[in-house]
């Protein structure tokens, strides 16, 4: 009796250990919420967007496994109110990309639709009423989306002829005496406008690469005409050209307005020009 009573006990013991033990349950991976944006870096966010040009392409990448889903850019829209183009091209068949365009506020103001079958490209286009700062986002919408991409924001910029830079005439100095020096060789002459010519003012002018380009308020009324060539003259008054003040005609914009380029290195005080009348 003695060995059955000890069996027992053990025996119960044991069933009641297994019966209070807690069931251990496998780890499961969706216990821990995926990030698809752990790795995208200060761009995944539109305080960390990226500032680009308009009309310029830029090549990223975008991957919802890779964690790096989003890529934020910031984009300066100049001028007068119009649409902006937001083109993204990628690699990846299988892929698929969103576009979404915010103002400085952080208001979306559109969003592009899912590719169509065999899509690889897509451009969304947004009202903008009110030129200034605005984000662009291009994602991986999906678990399934990943690619290398290429993205450009198309924006009518504002032509250049319109950036104009104003030359103002200063009051003519008193001449100073000049101190006596020792003669020396004469310096060559410099050649004078010639007199089948018409004058007239440079009203604005920029730099364009080598050149400048010229506004002039003489045109067609003056029989101004393109491949017409002239100088820069030098001062207030006189008929002396500035080295290198060559100039030529090529566009007439108007009755009292053509444009012209000249390589003068700069134009200085020099806002009076010569044009040969042919």
């Amino acid at each position: 009796m003695p060995r059955l009573l000890r069996f027992g006990f053990g025996f119960g013991l044991g069933a009641l250990l297994a019966l209070g033990a807690p069931a251990c349950k496998p780890k499961n991976q969706n216990d821990t919420k995926f990030d698809a944006d752990a790795k995208s870096g200060p761009d995944g966010a539109r305080s960390g967007a990226r500032a680009v040009r308009t009309n310029f392409a830029v090549t990223d990448e975008v991957n919802y496994k890779g964690q790096d889903k989003t890529d934020w850019y910031q984009v300066d829209l100049r001028g007068k109110p119009g649409i902006l183009t937001c083109f993204v091209k990628w690699d990846r068949l299988e892929s698929d990309i969103g576009i979404d365009v915010f103002d400085e506020l952080g208001k979306q103001l559109s969003a592009s639709a899912p590719r169509g079958k065999g899509q690889k490209e897509k451009q969304l286009l947004t009202q903008i009423d009110k030129p200034g700062t605005y984000f662009v986002r291009v994602s991986a919408p999906t678990e399934n989306d990943g690619t290398q991409y290429t993205f450009e924001a198309r924006w009518d910029e504002p032509k250049p002829e319109n950036i104009a830079i104003a030359i103002v005439e200063p009051p003519p100095e008193e001449p100073k005496p000049k101190p006596k020096k020792e003669p020396k060789e004469p310096a060559p002459e410099k050649p004078e406008a010639p007199s089948s010519s018409i004058q007239g003012r440079i009203v604005s002018a920029y730099r364009d690469g080598d050149n400048y380009v010229l506004q002039i308020d003489k045109g067609s009324a003056h029989g101004i005409k393109v491949g017409m060539t002239g100088s820069v003259l030098n001062g207030p008054a006189g008929e002396d050209v500035i080295d290198g003040g060559e100039l030529k005609v090529f566009q007439i914009v108007g009755p009292n307005k053509s444009l012209a380029r000249s390589p003068v290195k700069s134009l200085g005080k020099n806002n009076r020009v010569s044009i040969t009348l042919k």
